[in-house]
């Protein structure tokens, strides 16, 4: 089956009464180029009763986030069988969901562990029977990324009007690894002076001199920290003279998208040995120390 569109939407457990601050977070997310996909511009349907919220309009793809789901939705994709479509479509959207957990202006947080998969494309015959074939495309996929012990059912509806869906039940703990072995967001910038976490491990065995600089909220902080001195992003310009102008300074926060604003900052005020963690702390759970706890 190669489906014109194929959507994956995310239920959402909390968002602010109203959206307005997705407006705000999606342009930066095209400015900044923090999620996957050719994205054009921002289209605000809050007026529609039971539309789509706030989308990110792309060539490729789209994001959408209203007061019951985040929505991603690839198109022209028909080259494509489903599955290929479905891993990069939960690349795309969950690295997005990552770009907006990192965005403490967009208070938005969604359940990983849980999506519905559904085909726009008329031509490919009666609902029951694509929901049945997009089950089969599916169940491969989600057994491979989310666990064996993951079910995937078809979506009952009595509306003809309904594209044919499956929904996804998964653990929540196997679901927080998904995105890395996905390879991780495709999403083109962070920033210029990016390090691995690879990298920085070498450099604290090495028991080189340098600066970790922990850019995420003191909440963030208490959760699970690797130690670094605590400059929350917002507050970061009343830090700056506490730092040493001739000392390597390594910053990280979630996800690397505030790490890049404050290395960015950093280094337009004059710190020229300053490094952003590609991947942030969660890079680091993945990849170095998988002990330390997620959220």
């Amino acid at each position: 089956m190669n489906p014109l569109r194929l959507s994956v939407r995310f239920p959402v457990r909390e968002v602010p009464p109203d959206l307005e601050p997705a407006i705000g977070a999606f342009h930066r997310f095209i400015r900044q180029g923090l999620v996957e996909g050719f994205v054009l511009d921002v289209a605000d349907y809050r007026h529609v009763p039971r539309g789509p919220g706030v989308m990110l309009v792309g060539h490729d793809v789209d994001y959408g986030v209203n007061h019951d789901e985040f929505t991603a939705v690839r198109k022209r994709s028909a080259s494509d069988p489903a599955a290929v479509q479905l891993r990069d479509l939960l690349r795309m959207g969950l690295g997005a969901i990552d770009a907006i957990a990192d965005d403490h202006e967009l208070a938005v947080t969604c359940d990983r562990s849980r999506f519905e998969v559904s085909v726009h494309d008329r031509r490919l015959g009666p609902s029951e029977e694509v929901g049945n074939t997009l089950r089969a495309e599916v169940e491969p996929v989600v057994s491979e990324l989310f666990g064996e012990d993951a079910s995937v059912t078809v979506a009952a509806s009595d509306d003809p009007r309904r594209a044919p869906s499956v929904r996804v039940q998964a653990d929540p703990q196997a679901a927080t690894s998904v995105l890395q072995k996905l390879g991780g967001s495709h999403a083109p910038g962070q920033s210029a002076w990016d390090i691995t976490v690879e990298e920085l491990a070498r450099l604290r065995d090495s028991a080189a001199e340098f600066v970790l600089l922990d850019v995420r909220e003191e909440s963030e902080y208490e959760i699970v920290h690797l130690g670094g001195k605590l400059a929350p992003l917002a507050q970061l310009g009343a830090h700056v003279d506490e730092l040493d102008r001739e000392a390597r300074i390594v910053v990280h926060c979630r996800g690397g998208h505030r790490g890049a604003k404050a290395t960015t900052q950093l280094r337009a005020a004059g710190f020229e040995d300053v490094w952003n963690l590609n991947g942030g702390l969660m890079a680091w759970i993945d990849r170095v120390d998988p002990s330390l706890p997620r959220y």
